[in-house]
């Protein structure tokens, strides 16, 4: 039932985005030449889809910065640092990209936010790739505490497992193979 509910209140939204877009491109392009409210048809599209994306990235930088924020006041070594009740700002640097190669998409966050305690304050950087948090470290006075990345088979906010499965130990995958060529 609650998937069906967000799923709907998703679809609200989506065509709420919609009609911010085009109503008003619509009413500024009512008095205009023929091919002027064409193009404006044309473009429409193109500026919804645009719209849909950024909302998209936004709630998954917010969840990714969310599960951040949650590891990082859940964290012992940080704590012991900066004292135990932690106020985490929203972050002052950010970087995101997105590439699509042969219908792969991959999306890559960069983010730095300050986290201060009653004994000292950091600087923590995270770094996301498809909304897993693969590296997230805090600077606190010069000394960087590591606290932690995606372990294998948690689950990121796309909801697949993590790929790094195997160990260095782990053998009984490789095939070796030898090609010999005849003349």
């Amino acid at each position: 039932m609650n998937l069906i509910w967000f799923e709907k209140l998703a679809a609200i939204r989506k065509k709420e985005r919609k009609e911010q877009i085009t109503g008003p491109l619509n009413e500024m392009l009512k008095g205009a030449p023929l091919p002027l409210r064409l193009m404006g048809k044309m473009v429409s599209p193109l500026l919804v889809k645009a719209a849909e994306e950024i909302a998209e990235q936004t709630a998954d930088m917010q969840e990714i910065w969310e599960d951040a924020r949650m590891r990082l006041i859940n964290s012992s070594e940080v704590a012991d640092a900066c004292g135990d009740s932690l106020q985490i700002s929203q972050p002052f640097s950010q970087s995101q990209s997105t590439t699509v190669i042969n219908g792969q998409r991959s999306a890559r966050v960069q983010s730095s936010f300050h986290v201060v305690g009653p004994n000292a304050s950091g600087v923590a950087t995270l770094e996301s790739v498809n909304g897993e948090i693969r590296t997230l470290n805090v600077n606190v006075n010069g000394r960087i505490i590591n606290v932690g990345s995606i372990g294998a088979g948690e689950r990121s906010i796309y909801g697949n497992k993590s790929s790094s499965t195997t160990k260095r130990g782990d053998n009984d995958n490789i095939i070796e193979a030898e090609i010999i060529e005849k003349k």
